[in-house]
């Protein structure tokens, strides 16, 4: 699968259109999904879309706080050496927001890189592609609005005029969204001049929680889109004076944020696979293979320690790989539609996983229950949390190894980003987890 990179009259043309801009934020997404690149001023743009740029490799493999990570063995082996990024066309967008004085675009490698998390997406989609199959997908996201605090560190304390009591949480109303209508604008003004395709937004179940939905699109530009709607609401956040957190349980009382996403499989036709009455074998077969494959991929599903403190009880959360119609309570829910809108809805991920690797996961899931004519069971009906089923590794350490074993995650993304994803997320976890907290004194000191 070839990208198409931006040409000198595409460059040109933004910049005649936008003559207030004058930084552009060249932009990647490393294995966290988070934006790494470089801040260049406006007459700069013309050089580096005729020549591209270069950054180190070792940008894929930094840990959240912007460490490399040494024991990936993608630092002092390889000679941490440079590798060349064009800029994708269709990427180069104003930020409409505060001065407008900002935009950004976003690069990816001239040649393979095995450790670049679109490039794995990419592979997923090329395996349907070779079987006349195309994936479908869109992303829904859910995250906290709060304060902005003087000194910049984050807090988590509820925007002036917003509920800040859990147990009286809004959802589904519309006051907190009235209070916050003026941010709420901005992430639109963004998204229109963006082409990002949102949808609906809501208020959720938390204080200051929201969730917005992104229509379906094919594989790459779903995930991306994901990738690029979280900068857009963080942008129109700092714009009024507001943080807001993607975070995957940002407090131990309060619900936590997640990432469902809409999946499913057209012929070169464009009809849908999945659709059908009764369900087609091969969607049957897709099922079976998210369920059997869903241990295997947790480590992507939750990729922090915080991620795993929002796998909990009676919070629309799975814990066990069921599916079932209609089903909020399963981890693989087929919602109410036929026709060309059946699809599943994969319910597992936190919202600060990567959708790019969540969408590989899933699609590398799909095409192992096509594959091997995995059938998924009897579904579930009523509360799935009450049933036995294959429990998810819900303590990263477990995750972790249950990963890095994996034959699944092998095949799918390859021994080398198998192997340098799970020394990344092991160091991370090794190091937050040797901290001793407040709460260790509060329950263990005077005890022990």
């Amino acid at each position: 699968m070839s990208d198409a990179f931006i040409r000198l009259d595409e460059a040109e043309a933004f910049l005649n259109a936008n003559p207030g801009v004058t930084w552009i934020d060249i932009v990647l997404f490393d294995i966290n999904g988070m934006a790494r690149g470089k801040r260049v001023r406006r007459g700069d743009l013309h050089g580096i879309a005729k020549n591209g740029l270069f950054m180190p490799a070792s940008v894929y493999v930094l840990d959240p706080r912007g460490n490399s990570i040494a024991e990936t063995g993608r630092l002092w082996e390889t000679g941490d050496h440079d590798i060349p990024f064009r800029i994708l066309s269709g990427t180069l967008k104003p930020v409409p927001v505060g001065a407008r004085t900002h935009a950004q675009a976003i690069v990816v490698p001239v040649e393979f890189c095995d450790m670049d998390p679109r490039g794995v997406l990419a592979s997923q989609v090329g395996r349907l592609a070779a079987v006349g199959q195309k994936p479908v997908a869109a992303v829904e996201l859910e995250f906290y609005v709060t304060r902005r605090s003087a000194d910049g560190n984050f807090s988590l304390v509820t925007p002036p005029g917003l509920s800040s009591d859990p147990e009286q949480p809004m959802t589904f109303q519309f006051e907190e969204m009235d209070t916050l209508g003026a941010f709420i604008d901005d992430i639109y003004a963004i998204a229109d001049a963006q082409g990002l395709p949102i949808d609906a937004i809501m208020q959720e179940s938390g204080p200051g929680q929201f969730e917005i939905n992104l229509k379906h699109s094919d594989a790459l530009s779903a995930a991306l889109d994901g990738l690029l709607l979280k900068r857009a609401v963080k942008a129109a956040a700092r714009a009024h004076n507001l943080d807001a957190t993607f975070m995957a349980k940002p407090h131990h009382d309060w619900v936590g944020s997640g990432m469902h996403v809409h999946v499913s499989l057209t012929d070169k036709q464009g009809e849908n696979l999945f659709a059908g009455d009764p369900m087609p074998p091969i969607f049957r077969h897709a099922i079976g293979g998210l369920c059997a494959t869903m241990p295997d991929f947790m480590a992507i599903w939750a990729q922090s320690a915080n991620a795993y403190r929002r796998y909990v009880p009676e919070c629309y959360v799975p814990m066990s790989a069921h599916w079932g119609f209609n089903n909020r309570t399963v981890a693989v829910r087929v919602p109410a539609a036929s026709g060309p809108a059946t699809r599943v809805e994969h319910r597992v991920s936190g919202a600060d996983a990567n959708p790019f690797l969540v969408v590989a996961a899933i699609l590398a899931g799909i095409q192992y229950g096509i594959t091997n004519a995995i059938d998924p069971g009897h579904h579930a009906e009523g509360n799935a949390e009450e049933l036995n089923g294959s429990a998810l590794p819900t303590a990263w350490v477990n995750a972790l190894e249950k990963f890095r074993t994996s034959h699944v995650v092998r095949d799918a993304f390859g021994a080398p980003f198998q192997d340098v994803y799970f020394k990344l997320k092991q160091t991370e976890r090794i190091g937050f987890e040797r901290i001793v907290t407040s709460l260790d004194y509060a329950w263990y000191a005077q005890v022990a």
